[in-house]
């Protein structure tokens, strides 16, 4: 007699649990201010926009952490996904270059738009991935210098910063796919 074991339902997994959690307690934070202040003052655009972009946050993470058997691969996906929800939030916001307003923010397209384009070109392999996010980094890096050489402003230490977070990212899925490699290579 066989006997099968059950499969988890999409719910039961604890870190699902906590990261559509997380969402929704952030979306309740601003509705909650408003009560208190009007300081803060979301229309429901505002509310649809930002679960929009924390609900494909997390479908995105869980996807690559579904193609990843790595910690590594897992946490280099999290922290590419992130700094890509950080830097469409910023420049939803108030902007990196001026304000919101300013059209030179578009500049960061082209950042954000490496990721995705660069990953199905390498089909989202996580040694591959990893060149992909250094190019990203650089373009972080070349959006700053444009910036500065058109008299655009300057934002030096935030491009710094999110050029910082693509290396980590890009490291963590180079470690994850030497690991892959390293693992295969044993197995056969």
């Amino acid at each position: 007699m066989q006997t099968s074991v059950p499969k988890k339902t999409f719910w039961q997994n604890p870190w699902r649990k906590a990261g559509w959690g997380l969402i929704v307690s952030l979306l309740l934070l601003p509705l909650i201010a408003m009560q208190f202040t009007a300081e803060v003052n979301w229309t429901a655009f505002d509310f649809v926009a930002a679960g929009i972009l924390l609900g494909g946050t997390d479908l995105l993470i869980e996807l690559g952490c579904r193609f990843s058997r790595s910690g590594a691969g897992r946490a280099g996906w999290a922290v590419a996904v992130l700094t890509s929800l950080l830097l469409i939030w910023i420049n939803l916001a108030v902007g990196i270059i001026g304000s919101e307003d300013n059209p030179a923010n578009l500049l960061y397209l082209a950042v954000l738009a490496s990721v995705p384009l660069g990953g199905l070109l390498v089909r989202f392999k996580a040694k591959a991935m990893s060149y992909v996010l250094l190019f990203t980094a650089g373009l972080q890096i070349a959006v700053e210098l444009v910036i500065q050489v058109a008299g655009l402003g300057a934002a030096p230490v935030i491009n710094a910063a999110f050029a910082l977070l693509w290396l980590l990212a890009a490291g963590l899925l180079r470690n994850a796919g030497t690991i892959l490699a390293a693992n295969a290579a044993s197995d056969a």
